[in-house]
């Protein structure tokens, strides 16, 4: 990943209009640049001091760069049994070891100041990236099928993996860069108040929600090609989940960084 990451970004910068992947290294960015726009003045000084971070999006891509050579694959999803609706951490997630848990362990990491920078700062960074892995819907796809990994479908004349389809292939910035495309939705986040006093439990079972109610419902032609309408929809649901993921990635840092942890929200989101 590290070789191909810098080339892909390049080719984004002079052609922004190709379709690009969701919640690949894009998509982890834009969800970066909205919460930037939404950090309280002094949580963005104490990130930049304290951390050396400069922008969240600078950073949003680090957890998937280690995962493997720290073996925590499984730290970025959680398989929900099939038919199962919610999250229930004693049947899905026993261990801790999924994108939910993971979120409430770094929230509270990040917020421990006897411990050391450097552990402080990997939790800041896990957070902005796990924030964006827990709204995407086959995140909290059925174990059985690996989050649609086991499903195959076709698109633009080319197969590909249910997974791989949502994790990837359905956004496009419409003729816009990164920068305006993440402004664009953050100026539509009208309900970030909403957004922003819910729970981390509930953001998965949002998730798992559009999992079963639209993901896994594929409308497909006799050819096997996805219908307009399920494309449609699909990137309609994407454009909020990335707004979502944004709003509550800064109320959660604002929280967590201000001197009066309620500051953001009004109530506790951690699982």
């Amino acid at each position: 990943m590290k070789k191909w990451v810098p080339v892909f970004l390049l080719i984004l910068v002079l052609f922004p209009s190709l379709d690009v992947w969701a919640w690949g290294p894009v998509g982890h960015r834009i969800v970066g640049e909205i919460a930037q726009t939404r950090l309280l003045p002094e949580v963005e000084t104490k990130i930049r001091k304290n951390f050396n971070i400069k922008k969240l999006s600078d950073v949003a891509n680090w957890a998937d760069r280690v995962r493997n050579k720290r073996s925590q694959k499984t730290w970025h999803y959680c398989n929900i049994k099939k038919s199962k609706w919610t999250y229930k951490k004693n049947r899905d997630c026993p261990g801790g070891d999924c994108v939910v848990e993971k979120i409430g362990d770094f929230a509270k990491a990040l917020m421990n100041e006897e411990i050391s920078v450097i552990k402080r700062k990997e939790a800041l960074m896990y957070l902005v990236h796990f924030v964006g892995d827990v709204h995407q819907p086959l995140h909290l796809g059925n174990a059985r099928d690996r989050g649609g990994n086991k499903i195959r479908v076709k698109y633009k004349g080319k197969r590909t993996n249910l997974h791989s389809l949502w994790d990837g292939r359905l956004i496009h910035l419409g003729g816009k860069n990164l920068l305006q495309y993440s402004r664009d939705l953050s100026r539509r986040n009208t309900a970030s108040v909403k957004w922003n006093s819910s729970k981390v439990t509930e953001w998965a079972d949002e998730s798992r929600g559009f999992a079963l109610d639209h993901a896994y419902s594929l409308d497909r032609s006799l050819n096997g090609r996805l219908s307009k309408i399920y494309i449609e929809r699909s990137r309609e649901i994407i454009e909020l989940r990335l707004s979502q993921a944004g709003v509550r990635l800064a109320g959660m840092l604002n929280r967590l960084l201000s001197g009066n942890h309620s500051a953001a929200t009004g109530k506790e989101n951690l699982p």
